[in-house]
């Protein structure tokens, strides 16, 4: 049932996004082979209150020179906040910087605000 629970509050949270029309094109972090690293900017109003301090994290190994550790964050799945482990993300480029994704409390509520690389 909670299984059901949570595909129902991301079906809605999706649904919410189309119909408010609040995101804009964007390269998700797994696509570092994108032609630009600074054209796009995700934005859901996802939560009325606060997500959870963040979890400690200790990063295991890196599997490469170039791969970049990507700290753990809440998410939302439309009835509460999930924790999304940290994740090792290849750099695109040896000058690309990785900006963070973060929540930002706007009028709305909690907005979160997709991670991004930056050259």
């Amino acid at each position: 049932m909670q299984h059901l629970d949570r595909m129902i509050g991301a079906a809605a949270v999706a649904l919410g996004v189309l119909l408010s029309g609040c995101t804009m094109p964007r390269a998700s972090s797994n696509e570092v082979g994108a032609a630009s690293f600074n054209t796009w900017r995700e934005a859901v109003i996802a939560a009325s209150s606060p997500p959870p301090a963040k979890r400690a994290e200790i990063p295991p190994p890196a599997p490469s020179p170039q791969a970049l550790w990507d700290t753990g964050h809440w998410s939302w799945d439309g009835a509460h906040y999930v924790w999304s482990p940290g994740r090792y993300i290849e750099r695109p480029r040896p000058d690309a910087n990785w900006i963070p994704g973060y929540w930002e409390q706007e009028a709305g509520g909690w907005t979160w605000i997709e991670g991004r690389w930056k050259s």
